[in-house]
């Protein structure tokens, strides 16, 4: 005790001291952990690395070996096949290398050459082929309980593969050779790919073999691992076998104990504590002469806090000189001046700030408000009323009574107009003599006792947003005192009101779609799920209509995002008129609607329902003063029927919408269960198509034509196949609409229009050809969506092309549309001989746009009309030469 009252007096004191200490001791022990951290990982990447080098270096002797095992495999091969005897067969320098030599075959007795006899492998038709290249397969065999045994497998003749093939066992110790100068403690294990392990030497891990294979393979080469009783630091190096052997690859592991790495480490940490006691020593010292220093001004700065803490906020703190600590002591003294000047306004204020940003609703803070205007008012109610934008003239109002326990009453009324304006006209407040200019103040006066009522004006951001009201018994202007607070309240809540409405408007904008203001996906999935929960509830029904807009793209594409948006919103107008109040419809992105009918009859309601929708979108809609046509598939799912939740319920919808698409768009289709396997096959096809693009499985098949006047053959028509490795030869209609929905089909029409062309050149090369006829989409090469176009510009050799195809002669009516379509043409290819459109049998329609385009002012355009029943269309690729 006596220590502590002379040369640590106080807490303060001693925390200062342990404050010092710690300050000085934990840089130290923070530098010297880093330090130890960073030298124990510098030495195990060191030794990663070296150990990484090790096993390539090894590895790589492992491959030499294998190399020279079948060079020896080729040379006996190569002598059989010369008629030399077996056993002469093998280069005397390759002694020792195999274990044993067989000559085997698929269906035949195996024929030893040496050592114990091997049997025909089981391997794939892909090996098959490798050995068919006169190249060897490397086989592991496992067998329980014994080492696995590498075998080598080399035909005698690669031109007979049916026939004859040497098997060697190869020698492991001749394979794996000798650890000769490496350290004791450095291990080598070879590991196959499927985790057995091959090879081990003595300094390895006794622990599971594939474990080291495993704790490496996410480290790019080196790792730590545990064996059975240390930890080891481990690199590895991957073989790769497949392309000269057909095995995929080998992994090869060294290790080394970490007690060995971290040697000098350990040595380091020794060292370190003795430097810390000795630091830590040192800084105590000092610290104790500056502590001793410090304690006397601080001691007067603590009993001026107490005196302040007293509400004693005359009282001053004498503190001689200009330190720091007389600086802090006049600072002290002004600060317990202006405390008690602005007290009690912060006692009113914090609470209704802490309300405030607590984000506690704006309720609590209503009720915090009109307790403390009672408390700094001589009012016997106050009333805070709220103005509601819509509809104008209502407001809500909230009223507390003088004495009243509890929260404020709520209720809803009506404003006049004049009296608003005449509050928003004067901020400094309206003294109200009459009760009837405000009705709803009277009930209130009148239990109270007052006979008129005072309003101050509460703005956000300069417009009236609600206004305080005070019952007051008499008309004397309040004081000046009373005023300052009063609109500091009125500010305060002015600031909830503006942060209430921000958040309401965000909460609005997470929930709702900006374009049309219908529920968005977030809001449309947390009705769902209640409606699901409530009909489940309730025992009833509910639909989901998944709706998505048959041709929208195009329109959005040929008249601009303005338009697709306002066909958007004219959507949502329309679906809304056939729909009841319980009923809702979202967006949930794009031209894609969803509606829930909750507690429907049956089917029959729903199907009332979806035909009302199409009957609506089938006007057409004005857009920019044109008329416009659209279309919508609807897929429609039941709960309980189809899915007992929210999730099920919109994929169900989601196959049967997709189905409604398939079958010729404009209609609706309840899900069925088979939709669910035939969308599995829709996805997979969608794979195998853009893994047929990779792997060429694409081929042309060509169609002749024929001259009618003469019977002979006068060109041919490129008819796109895909050549299927399983299915066989798949016709354009199984995958040409996948091929579209997905954009595969630019990819598909590069493809097709460069090998046609590639095929046209080398066929004129033989004899002469006819040029060549390219047929294009007119609305894609419009706005500039078809790079095949490049493609014809850019032809090297250039393919003679007499004739190019414009499709969709429809919209030739807007001419400027065609003539940007074919100037596109003209500029990329050059003048041709002959620009062709290929209408599809629209008959006095085709004609007269041929006479719009002439009043447009193209005249070297030839028109040429193919017609073909509309019903079966050809299985064209397009484009297709």
């Amino acid at each position: 005790m006596r220590i502590q009252g002379t040369f640590l007096p106080g807490k303060v004191a001693r925390r200062i001291l342990i404050l010092f200490v710690l300050c000085a001791f934990l840089p130290v022990l923070a530098l010297a952990l880093l330090s130890l951290g960073q030298a124990r990982a510098v030495f195990t990447e060191h030794s990663q690395a070296d150990l990484t080098a090790v096993s390539k270096a090894y590895a790589l002797k492992v491959y030499e070996r294998l190399l020279l095992a079948n060079k020896g495999m080729q040379h006996t091969a190569l002598a059989l096949r010369y008629g030399a005897a077996p056993t002469d067969s093998v280069p005397p320098t390759l002694d020792g290398m195999y274990l044993s030599l067989t000559v085997v075959g698929p269906d035949v007795r195996p024929v030893p050459v040496f050592g114990q006899a091997l049997s025909w492998p089981q391997i794939g038709g892909f090996a098959v082929a490798h050995l068919a290249q006169d190249e060897s397969v490397l086989i592991v065999e496992r067998a329980s309980g014994v080492p696995p045994r590498i075998v080598l497998l080399h035909m005698i003749d690669a031109n007979r593969p049916e026939r004859f093939a040497l098997a060697a066992e190869l020698n492991p110790d001749e394979l794996w050779g000798s650890a000769d100068g490496l350290s004791d403690a450095i291990g080598l294990c070879v590991i196959a790919e499927t985790g057995a392990k091959l090879f081990c030497s003595p300094g390895a891990p006794s622990s599971d073999a594939a474990a080291p294979a495993r704790a490496v393979t996410d480290a790019s080469g080196g790792s730590s691992i545990a064996a059975a009783r240390e930890a080891m630091i481990a690199g590895q190096w991957q073989l790769f076998l497949k392309p000269k052997f057909y095995t995929p690859y080998w992994t090869v592991i060294a290790t080394e104990p970490s007690s060995a790495a971290m040697a000098p480490v350990e040595k380091f940490s020794r060292v370190f504590v003795e430097v810390i006691l000795l630091s830590l020593l040192l800084v105590a010292l000092l610290s104790v002469g500056q502590i001793r220093r410090t304690m006397g001004p601080l001691d007067k700065l603590i009993k001026g806090t107490r005196r302040l803490a007293g509400a004693d906020f005359a009282h001053r703190v004498a503190i001689a000189g200009d330190d720091e600590f007389g600086q802090l002591a006049t600072s002290f003294n002004d600060m317990a001046a202006r405390v008690g000047r602005q007290l009690d306004t912060l006692k009113v204020l914090a609470g209704i700030d802490q309300v405030i940003l607590s984000r506690a609703g704006i309720d609590p803070v209503f009720g915090l408000v009109l307790a403390h205007i009672l408390e700094l008012t001589p009012a016997r109610f106050s009333a805070i009323v709220v103005l509601e934008p819509d509809p104008a003239g209502q407001a809500r109002m909230y009223t507390l009574a003088a004495g009243q326990a509890g929260s404020p009453e709520s209720s809803r009324i009506p404003v006049p107009p004049g009296l608003i304006k005449r509050i928003a006209d004067h901020p400094e407040g309206v003294a109200c003599g009459h009760l009837a200019e405000f009705p709803p103040a009277e009930p209130h006066a009148a239990a109270a006792g007052v006979p008129r009522v005072f309003m101050l004006p509460i703005l956000d951001r300069g417009r009236l947003c609600a206004f305080a009201c005070l019952g007051v018994a008499t008309g004397d202007p309040m004081a000046e005192d009373v005023l300052v607070p009063l609109r500091d309240l009125c500010d305060r809540i002015g600031v909830a009101l503006s942060a209430a409405a921000r958040d309401e408007q965000l909460i609005y904008q997470v929930r709702h779609d900006e374009l049309t203001g219908l529920p968005n996906r977030l809001l449309f999935k947390e009705r769902l799920s209640q409606e699901i929960a409530s009909a489940r509830r309730e025992g009833r029904r509910l639909a989901l209509l998944y709706i998505d807009l048959d041709r929208f793209k195009s329109i959005n594409d040929s008249l601009g995002h303005t338009a697709g948006d306002e066909l958007l919103e004219q959507t949502a107008r329309r679906m809304r008129t056939c729909l009841r109040e319980s009923d809702t419809l979202a967006r949930l992105g794009g031209d894609e609607f969803a509606i829930i009918l909750p507690n429907v009859a049956g089917p029959q309601s729903v199907t009332t329902v979806a035909e009302h929708i199409a009957e609506s979108l089938s006007d057409p809609f004005v857009i920019g003063q044109q008329e416009s046509y659209v279309s919508a598939s609807i897929g429609v799912a039941m709960f309980p029927t189809d899915g007992r939740d929210s999730e099920e319920l919109l994929k169900k919808a989601d196959t049967a919408m997709y189905r409604a698409k398939d079958s010729g768009r404009g209609r609706f289709v309840y899900f069925e269960e088979r939709m669910n396997a035939e969308a599995v096959e829709r996805v997979a096809l969608e794979r195998e198509l853009r893994q047929a693009l990779l792997r060429s499985e694409f081929v042309l098949h060509y169609q002749p034509q024929l001259d009618l006047r003469t019977g002979r053959i006068s060109g041919a028509e490129a008819l796109l196949r895909w050549n299927h490795p399983t299915r066989g030869l798949v016709l354009p209609g199984v995958f040409i609409a996948v091929a579209e929905e997905t954009g595969l089909i630019d990819q598909l029409g590069r493809w097709v229009l460069l090998e046609a062309c590639a095929q046209h050149v080398e066929a004129d090369q033989v004899g002469p050809m006819p040029k060549a006829v390219v047929r294009l989409e007119l609305r894609r090469v419009a706005i500039g969506q078809l790079p095949e176009l490049q493609i014809l510009g850019r032809a090297d050799p250039p393919a003679e092309f007499d004739q190019i195809g414009l499709e969709g002669a429809r919209a030739f009516a807007r001419h400027r549309f065609a003539q940007r379509a074919i100037g596109r043409v003209q500029v990329v290819v050059g003048q041709l001989d002959r620009l062709v459109d290929d209408l599809v049998g629209y008959g006095q329609e085709a004609r007269g746009q041929r006479r719009q385009l002439r009043r447009g002012g193209i005249f070297p355009v030839h028109l040429k009309t193919h017609c073909a029943p509309a019903a079966a269309p050809a299985p064209v690729a397009r484009p297709a030469l």
